[in-house]
């Protein structure tokens, strides 16, 4: 019988999905305050667990990553800011004050982050990191953090890199195994310890790389997408563009247009790639576009959804250049998707969380969502010369509610570079759809 895990939102109080501004902090050296009540014993935390490591080591990974500093010192403070009235200090916390709490009064998040920036010019002034005091499942159970794997607890250095994404002005990425995706997965998923959101993967480096440099021999792409409706071509807003590079299929970037239709990618490093565009559905939508502590969130534009599209299948980026990709949504690819793959697993579990695999292996792949009981083995296919799928290995499978579960068995070569790779479908009508960056070769652990 297949098992549905289900998957925590880490969070979903950001800045707005896709800002005409980007959000930055106007200075590389951002003072953080690690609240004491990080040390302090917490019924949310697994005994022994190592807090103060696993927040330090996040820290490092971003640093690392672009021309960042961090410096940290310890703090009394428990409690975030108020709401649109920030205090100068950038806390992290789990204390269970009544400020803390509040901020989850809007859902189950394993952790939220509130960003006061300035609207005019995206300046960020202030954020603050809340760790959730009293997680729980989805079946009322409370759950934990640790720093070790253990099955059924949150990996909290996962945690802490995810939010410390969106302290830096990151919102969440498309790329499911990328350390910005929306959701986090309960060590145990699968059979194996939730790490690979620990280390950034290459969507994450990318996107910070391009707000805060170290973008050496690269270039960048800008574009707009705009969809056909009666007649007319609208920008689409919230439209998941993303990157693979052509000779190994490996995610190297992403990005999602703003309100104009517009998307601009930076940092990406000179070579030819393969670029496809998804629809944003609104449930993505409505877990990553809060709007941040010093502005009023939008009202909620909900765009008449569109097939998933390759829109440029060789597409050569220089260094030091700004490449231009436009493209224009027409039929059939302006129509309503009608096949929505959601979830993927192995191991008879399906989840929201990217499907950890090893180089030169075997595995049975599980992928589920409206319409892909429409899809023959011969249209399912891995965005990679180094991952083979075998069409008479299409199974059929049995659910316990009415979504489609499919299953296939995939190879991966005994070369394949590490790194994330999608799963593409077509379903008999021709539509395409894909899970962007749904396997990750070698867990980055």
């Amino acid at each position: 019988m297949l098992i549905f895990v289900a998957s925590i939102q880490p969070s979903s109080f950001e800045p707005s999905v896709s800002p005409e501004l980007q959000i930055k902090w106007k200075s590389k050296t951002i003072q953080i305050a690690l609240s004491t009540s990080l040390t302090l014993p917490s019924a949310s935390i697994a005994s022994e667990s190592d807090v103060l490591g696993a927040v330090q080591r996040a820290l490092n990974s971003w640093s690392n990553a672009a021309n960042i500093t961090f410096v940290v010192t310890t703090s009394k403070k428990q409690s975030i800011s108020p709401t649109g009235r920030g205090d100068g200090i950038n806390l992290i916390t789990i204390a269970p004050t009544a400020e803390n709490l509040a901020i989850f009064a809007e859902g189950n998040n394993a952790a939220r982050t509130r960003v006061f920036y300035d609207p005019a010019t995206g300046e960020i002034s202030e954020a603050d990191i809340v760790i959730n005091p009293y997680p729980y499942s989805a079946k009322d159970v409370p759950l934990q953090f640790s720093t070790d794997g253990a099955p059924g607890t949150y990996d909290l250095e996962s945690t802490f890199a995810h939010e410390i994404g969106h302290l830096l002005g990151l919102s969440h990425s498309g790329v499911i195994a990328a350390t910005m995706q929306a959701s986090q997965a309960l060590n145990g998923t699968y059979g194996l310890p939730a790490l690979t959101e620990r280390t950034l993967g290459e969507a994450d480096l990318i996107a910070v790389r391009g707000v805060y440099g170290r973008c050496e021999d690269s270039g960048s792409v800008d574009g707009r997408i705009q969809n056909s409706i009666e007649g007319k071509f609208l920008p689409a807003n919230a439209t998941h563009v993303w990157m693979e590079d052509l000779a190994s299929g490996r995610v190297i970037a992403s990005s999602l247009t703003n309100p104009s239709g517009k998307f601009s990618i930076s940092c990406v490093p000179a070579g030819d790639y393969r670029v496809m565009a998804e629809y944003v559905d609104q449930q993505f939508l409505e877990r990553t576009s809060l709007a941040a502590a010093t502005r009023e969130a939008r009202p909620g534009w909900r765009q008449r959804g569109f097939r998933s599209a390759e829109i440029s299948s060789q597409l050569h980026v220089a260094a030091d250049r700004a490449t231009t990709l436009n493209y224009d949504l027409v039929p059939p690819q302006n129509s309503p998707p009608a096949l929505t793959p959601r979830f993927l697993g192995t191991n008879a579990e399906l989840s929201t969380s990217p499907l950890p695999a090893e180089a030169g292996t075997k595995l049975t792949l599980y992928v589920g969502g409206d319409g892909v009981d429409q899809v023959p083995g011969s249209g399912l296919s891995v965005s990679s010369p180094f991952i083979t799928v075998d069409p008479a290995s299409l199974t059929l499978q049995q659910f316990h509610d009415s979504t489609p579960v499919i299953s296939f068995e995939v190879t991966l070569a005994a070369n394949a570079p590490p790194g994330d790779y999608s799963i593409r479908l077509q379903s008999n009508s021709g539509e395409i759809a894909y899970l962007p960056g749904g396997i990750t070769i070698n867990p980055r652990f």
